[in-house]
């Protein structure tokens, strides 16, 4: 049967735009980049909590089988979790990436395509969105948390949204986008 559409190839090119950007703010360069999928996303954030838990467990039973003191245990613990967290600032800032982020081949950039840098990815992006919810938990924790269980169901939706570019609240916030690298 012959295939009379203008373009037969016009199912295809719909499915991969629906995936690739093609966005004005990107100058006359008109930049082209793949949006990360939303499992791809989530995936990343999965992967950062297992990987710092995995490691944080294994850390903390080494130091509680070799050090009898408690006190020295959970000081020494701490001073992990404070280095693995400067770790992935360090690596945020640098690549766009966190580790999660790194092992599934995506990153952070700006809406312009360069790398968000420390105060985009890591003040605005990360810690900014965060503050609030923090803020309003001083004020009234149950309006904190109820917000904060909001934000995260909006957040996930908006993982599904390519007409907005798959941004969530906190990519907004910063003007950020998360791609395949």
């Amino acid at each position: 049967m012959q295939d009379f559409r203008e373009n037969p190839n016009e199912n295809f090119r719909q499915a991969y735009a629906s995936t690739a950007l093609e966005n004005d703010l990107f100058d006359d360069n008109e930049m082209e980049v793949e949006l990360a999928s939303p499992w791809q996303r989530m995936g990343a954030r999965l992967l950062d909590y297992v990987i710092f838990a995995a490691i944080f467990m294994v850390f903390f039973f080494i130091l509680a089988i070799f050090i009898k003191n408690s006190t020295t245990v959970i000081g020494l613990s701490l001073l992990f979790v404070i280095a693995f967290g400067i770790y992935q600032i360090v690596i945020m800032s640098r690549d766009g990436q966190t580790v999660g982020k790194k092992a599934l081949n995506i990153r952070v950039i700006t809406e312009d395509g360069d790398n968000p840098g420390f105060v985009k990815y890591c003040l605005v992006r990360e810690f900014g969105y965060s503050f609030i919810f923090t803020l309003i938990g001083m004020v009234s924790k149950t309006l904190g948390d109820s917000l904060g269980i909001i934000a995260t169901i909006v957040c996930v939706v908006m993982l599904f949204l390519e007409d907005r570019n798959r941004q969530t609240l906190q990519d907004l916030l910063a003007k950020t986008l998360v791609i395949k690298n």
